[in-house]
């Protein structure tokens, strides 16, 4: 009863008696963090000194077989990225093993894994780059032109990993004459290859203005107003993605869309029932709104199409009577107040006369 309390010991951490903390004993300091062979080893050391078998634990001079022998250790960790690339790139412009792959048929193994190595590299700038630089984007017409849905797919994947938030990729695949291919293929391409060919287009075009103005010109924006009816989700909110992006950096771009009457394209949509895209689809008209173009306010009145409506019966869903989709919510309101309360029918009618 009179004895003194056992310690308390927190594993790893510090040891300090129950009764007092004026004993308080820390753990050593850690080793620093290794900048050589010679550090690496004394890192290593000091770090298991506490597991070690008692005894002389002083480092002497690292001598040249030690030295040796960790310089093959590290050699062994170190990955030689031109090499993968380079081995990645003959392998997919081996115009013979590419068509040699048969629709509906798995990748064979090389090619599954050039694709997955280029992918796990090429997300660095720089290394990107030196990709284009070694021949790389020998790989797409080659991979494009393949009957096999898997192959396009993967290589869609692959330039838009290499052209996102990339200029000096962005140009190289305009130059290339890709956005034109994808163009073509987006119009085709079903499921994944569709989404990923999509999502090439994003990447290659947005925050490249001679991209966005090449796919204006080339009717892209026809091309991407059609894709909103896609049956696959995910293509739908890509297509709304760069929709909006287009409509609000280039007015070119927002009065194709406003020719190709989007407004009646998403009230069909959200009338059929709120998924995945209907945020993004209210987004677009938002968008679409900015500036009162007596054109798209007309469009949204028209009685046909009844959007007021819809975005009334919209709100009162269930889902959106809490919020998580407060977005969404706002969206609505906001369309309803832009277009039927603060724009007067007469006061529009005046400013279609007047122009």
């Amino acid at each position: 009863m009179g004895s003194n309390p056992p310690n308390n010991q927190i594993a790893g951490a510090l040891t300090y008696p129950a009764s007092s903390s004026s004993n308080v004993q820390r753990l050593p300091a850690q080793p620093r963090q290794p900048r050589s062979l010679q550090g690496l080893l004394r890192f290593a050391m000091e770090a298991t000194k506490a597991e070690d078998a008692p005894g002389n634990s002083e480092l002497g001079p690292m001598d040249e077989e030690r030295r040796r022998f960790l310089e093959e250790a590290l050699k062994s960790l170190t990955v030689n990225v031109a090499e993968v690339l380079q081995r990645a790139i003959k392998v997919l412009t081996d115009r013979e093993k590419v068509d040699s792959v048969q629709f509906g048929e798995g990748l064979p193994e090389d090619v599954a894994n050039s694709f997955d190595n280029l992918s796990e590299y090429i997300d660095d700038l720089d290394v990107a780059n030196d990709f284009y630089k070694m021949g790389g984007f020998a790989i797409f017409p080659i991979c494009y032109s393949s009957e096999n849905e898997e192959l396009r797919t993967r290589a869609s994947a692959v330039l838009a990993e290499l052209c996102q938030n990339n200029p000096f990729c962005q140009a190289k695949a305009l130059e290339c004459g890709l956005l034109d291919v994808l163009l073509h293929l987006v119009q085709s391409e079903r499921g994944q290859a569709l989404i990923k060919c999509l999502y090439a287009i994003s990447c290659t075009c947005r925050e490249f203005e001679p991209a966005c103005h090449d796919l204006i010109e080339k009717g892209g924006c026809d091309v991407l107003a059609e894709l909103l009816t896609a049956h696959e989700e995910a293509a739908r909110t890509k297509a709304a993605f760069l929709i909006r992006y287009l409509s609000h950096h280039y007015p070119e771009a927002k009065d194709r869309f406003i020719q190709n009457n989007l407004v009646g394209t998403i009230t069909d949509q959200v009338k059929c029932g709120r998924d995945s895209t209907t945020e993004h689809l209210l987004s677009i008209l938002h968008t679409l709104i900015e500036g009162s173009d007596p054109r798209i306010l007309r469009q949204c009145r028209d009685p046909a199409i009844d959007l007021k409506n819809v975005l009334e019966n919209h709100l009162k869903s269930k889902d959106l009577q809490d919020d998580t989709y407060l977005e969404e919510k706002e969206y609505c309101q906001q369309l309803l107040r832009a277009v039927f309360e603060n724009c007067p029918v007469e006061d529009l009618d005046e400013e279609i006369a007047d122009r």
